[in-house]
């Protein structure tokens, strides 16, 4: 199999975040990291959190690009979304080995 990437060994990793509000400045309710690794798969668990970031922000200050602000197209009570918050979908473009 030959690499398919533009440069090799550099990936797109992934970074789901869910903040309380659509401000990026906003504290994180949610984090699910995506690693471009074969038969990677994201862990959910009931443990506190120990995320390396508190808002979007510390993530774009540590190298991390916005892909994808939160829908807003309909008016929506709030109070709806304190359990999943509002998605950003971060990208960054690294270095993985594999394995």
């Amino acid at each position: 199999m030959t690499d398919s990437h533009p440069i090799p060994g550099v990936r797109q990793r992934l970074l789901y975040l869910h903040a309380r509000t659509p401000s990026v400045f906003s504290e994180i309710l949610g984090y699910t990291p995506v690693e471009p690794v074969k038969d990677y798969r994201a862990e959910i668990t009931a443990d506190v959190p120990d995320w390396p970031y508190n808002t979007v922000h510390d993530a774009l200050v540590d190298g991390w690009q916005i892909v994808q602000f939160p829908h807003l197209q309909a008016p929506i009570d709030d109070r709806d979304l304190d359990v999943v918050g509002y998605e950003f979908i971060l990208q960054k473009l690294e270095e993985v080995q594999d394995g």
